[in-house]
């Protein structure tokens, strides 16, 4: 069996004592927040320069899709350690299966998606809000 983001990442916290399917606490969730906060705006920084050269009409350098690659990496890293950390949102791989699921109820009648004018896939007449209750 194939191990999950969230497999990986517990294992990253075993192994340097981060809290592992813990109990909300204000200290706990202020400490994801921030986490989260922090690595998004380190990935907005870089992409808002791959923006900067793409108006520029200049290429984006190599290095910084490298570095985009690793801050996507890193937001996904501490989205997963919060799931991972935090008891009542340790099921994000099924959460995520069952908001695809959603987003694909999305199309129109005639199967294909709606868009709004910046390019937003937008609910057709079909869809259906994923059901996440039961795994809270």
């Amino acid at each position: 069996m194939k191990k999950t983001r969230e497999d990986y990442i517990k294992e990253f916290h075993d192994a340097f004592g981060v809290e592992v399917n813990a109990e909300p606490t204000v200290k706990l969730l202020k400490l994801r927040r921030s986490l989260i906060d922090e690595e998004t705006k380190e990935l907005f920084a870089d992409i808002d320069a791959a923006i900067a050269h793409l108006e520029a009409g200049t290429p984006v350098p190599h290095a910084l899709y490298v570095n985009m690659l690793k801050e996507l990496s890193d937001v996904q890293v501490v989205l997963s350690g919060t799931s991972v950390s935090v008891k009542p949102l340790e099921k994000l791989d099924e959460a995520f299966v069952r908001v695809h699921e959603s987003n694909m109820s999305k199309l129109g009648e005639d199967g294909k998606p709606i868009y709004r004018e910046d390019g937003k896939v937008l609910k057709g007449p079909n869809y259906h809000k994923p059901d996440l209750a039961d795994l809270v």
